[in-house]
């Protein structure tokens, strides 16, 4: 059981090291992914699709008693003989990123910390702009911003970091006594929503 576990870890890996290296641009070899415009979306999506399915099934679904759901059960007692209504239902730990349980988890533990400070003192958005410098510089001849979604990405989780120490290690508005964010994503632009709690000095 450990040992298929180890190789189900290996096997997630290697995937995603392979993902991230044909994505990544290099000055000396020719990226011909890196130039197909939606295509390129389209292969980001694939992978990240075939990611996520290797990474459900880290999570075993006999060791989470997923049989004590009765999905099958139900749909037979309901009328459904077809089974095409049925599936098998996976059940997703509060450790999945993204899962039903992990974002339960979150708000409890920012309603806590809202509990423990009050009110947040700052509500911050923070938007991805695509004519930033830094992404206009690194695009190809002829890209647009919507053909690098990957660089989008990256040029927004910096600049997010930068903001977020700023807040929270400058001090810029004041000694950050707690904070929460949440990243979400519009049609191609990254959104966080930051709650900051300060105490004045």
């Amino acid at each position: 059981m450990v040992g298929q576990l180890i190789v189900e870890i290996q096997i997630l890996m290697y995937q995603l090291c392979n993902f991230t290296h044909i994505i990544s641009c290099r000055e000396i070899t020719f990226n011909i992914l890196l130039r197909g415009g939606r295509l390129l979306q389209q292969y980001i999506v694939d992978m990240f699709a075939m990611i996520e399915q290797l990474k459900t099934k880290l999570y075993h679904q006999n060791d989470l008693r997923a049989e004590l759901y009765q999905g099958l059960n139900d749909a037979v007692h309901a009328g459904d003989v077809d089974g095409v209504t049925v599936g098998r239902k996976i059940i997703l730990p509060s450790s999945f990123s993204g899962s039903p349980r992990n974002m339960h988890e979150q708000y409890q533990d920012a309603m806590s910390i809202v509990r423990r400070y009050g009110k947040p003192d700052l509500f911050i958005t923070f938007t991805c702009n695509p004519k930033w410098p830094e992404i206009l510089h690194s695009l190809l001849i002829n890209q647009t911003p919507a053909d690098r979604p990957d660089l989008i990405a990256r040029v927004f989780k910096q600049k997010l970091q930068m903001l977020l120490h700023d807040i929270t290690q400058n001090n810029v508005f004041g000694k950050t006594i707690a904070y929460v964010y949440v990243n979400s994503k519009a049609w191609f632009a990254p959104i966080t929503h930051s709650s900051n709690f300060t105490r004045q000095q």
